[in-house]
């Protein structure tokens, strides 16, 4: 129930599916409990596209929280600047490598009332610390049950920079991928301890065979290319599910980088086998995209087109062959 004092939060998050993206978007909201938020999760390639498209949305200004994404356009400053300029007190999180080593560009000059960039946990943590910090504002029940909401956040961390301690966060990413992300963060803000909802687990049961088709589209359609500084490209297609699609690709491998074309999102997803020395997120930046040393992601809208272009010219090889006249019997 919203009280008089009510605040009004707009929160850009990364995804749509994302669960590192959402768990930062939740632990905003879990601490803003009983306040107005509005939440977005965008992928990286529509980042300057949604921040450029904010506004205010009540007399004080209210407050907004990127988390988990970054932005390449100095337009997104400029209108994150106007909206500063406008009562709104602008905050920012991120871990991502393509974010702290940009700290200092153009596009990030911006009067941000917090700003966090740090490799050493995942958005999520790093958002949960930063409100923690200021738990002192909150009334003690609201502060305890903010503080409650620390495992979770400790899943998406654990899954995120895929240390893998606890065993059930793999299938919360599944969970989230599956059921999608404003779907999930809502399911998750309901749930005061850290276990699935109905709702949640029946998306983790329904993703594994998700998980299993795209594992077998990506066999399909596997290209393997040996560079001459003795790096293997290994590309190929997957429906959903990328990081645990590429992680079944480089699995045993060496000195492989798998990027995948995600039918799905229509993205690329960049990641690397354990003794590769490879940035991806300096090449993921080459396209406009971003991420993270070992694992990264762009969009290149060209690709779309790519499937559609070979089909035309296997069919229409055929058609054109002689004696085939195109009409039926």
């Amino acid at each position: 129930m919203l009280g008089k004092n009510s605040q009004t939060i707009q929160v850009v998050s990364h995804g749509p599916s994302c669960l590192d993206g959402v768990m930062a978007a939740a632990a905003v909201a879990r601490f803003y409990d009983g306040h107005r938020v509005f939440t977005t999760l965008a992928g990286n390639s529509d980042a300057d596209r949604v921040i450029q498209g904010l506004n205010i949305k009540s007399d004080d200004g209210g407050e907004i929280w990127i988390t988990d994404l970054s932005w390449n356009s100095t337009a997104s400053a400029d209108r994150l600047g106007e909206l500063s300029a406008r009562g709104a007190r602008v905050f920012w999180i991120d871990h991502h490598r393509t974010a702290v080593s940009r700290a200092d560009a153009p596009e990030f000059k911006v009067p941000f009332a917090g700003i966090v960039l740090d490799e050493q946990y995942s958005a999520a943590r790093l958002t949960f610390n930063y409100l923690k910090s200021r738990a002192s504002e909150l009334p003690e029940a609201r502060r305890a049950a903010f503080e409650a909401f620390e495992p979770f956040v400790l899943i998406a961390d654990d899954h995120d920079r895929w240390i893998h301690q606890i065993p059930e966060s793999s299938d919360w990413a599944l969970a989230v991928q599956t059921l999608g992300g404003i779907n999930s963060y809502r399911e998750i803000l309901k749930l005061r301890e850290p276990r699935m909802s109905r709702r949640l687990r029946s998306a983790f049961e329904s993703g594994q065979d998700g998980l299993r088709r795209s594992i077998e589209l990506a066999h399909a359609t596997m290209v393997d290319r040996k560079l001459d500084n003795g790096i293997t490209l290994r590309t190929a297609c997957c429906f959903g599910y990328s990081s645990e699609v590429a992680s079944e690709l480089y699995k045993g491998q060496h000195k492989m980088v798998v990027a995948l074309f995600d039918l799905r999102s229509q993205g690329v997803s960049l990641r690397r086998s354990a003794d590769s020395d490879v940035d991806l997120s300096l090449l993921a930046q080459m396209y406009g995209g971003g991420g993270h040393v070992a694992a990264s992601g762009f969009a290149i809208p060209d690709l779309r087109r790519l499937p559609a272009e070979r089909l035309a010219e296997i069919l229409g090889d055929q058609l054109e062959r002689p004696g085939y006249s195109g009409q039926s019997n």
